[in-house]
């Protein structure tokens, strides 16, 4: 009896310790995404200043190169920044992601496969039952339409 209470504490631990882990990691792929979003909205302010400062430069000031300002390249470099960020965010992210992703050990494989089975062979004896039992009732009688 003891050996029994051994082994429901030892699998009440494991569980636990499982989603604890798993907890874990959404959390980090949760803060990923946040930060992603942040960088994302960073890189659409940047390009809605790029777009009001072109403006200003067409609308204004005929005369100016749009490629020579000063305040324009700036803007541009935060954005070329900011890209690189976001790319290193999404590979981050898929990192973690693909760690995440649990391995199934032989016999996970094979309970896995023989519940498969189990689904299977309970279909079609569902399937053939359906089937045995629409054989023997009699078939509804249709009612003509009404005129």
């Amino acid at each position: 009896m003891a050996n029994l209470w051994d082994d429901i504490a030892r699998t009440i631990r494991e569980g636990v310790d499982t989603v604890v882990e798993k907890t874990e990691e959404l959390t980090r792929i949760g803060r990923i995404k946040v930060d992603i979003l942040n960088i994302k909205r960073n890189v659409e302010k940047n390009f809605s200043e790029l777009g009001g400062r072109v403006y200003q430069l067409i609308s204004k000031e005929k005369n100016a190169a749009i490629s020579t300002d000063k305040e324009a390249k700036e803007i541009i470099e935060c954005i070329n920044i900011l890209e690189k960020e976001l790319d290193d965010k999404k590979s981050e992210l898929a990192k973690v992601k693909s760690k995440s992703k649990p391995k199934q050990s032989g016999s996970s494989k094979a309970k896995s496969a023989t519940m498969t089975q189990v689904k299977k062979a309970s279909t079609k004896k569902a399937t053939r039952k359906a089937a045995s039992s629409n054989k023997t009732s009699s078939p509804k009688a249709k009612t003509p339409a009404k005129k």
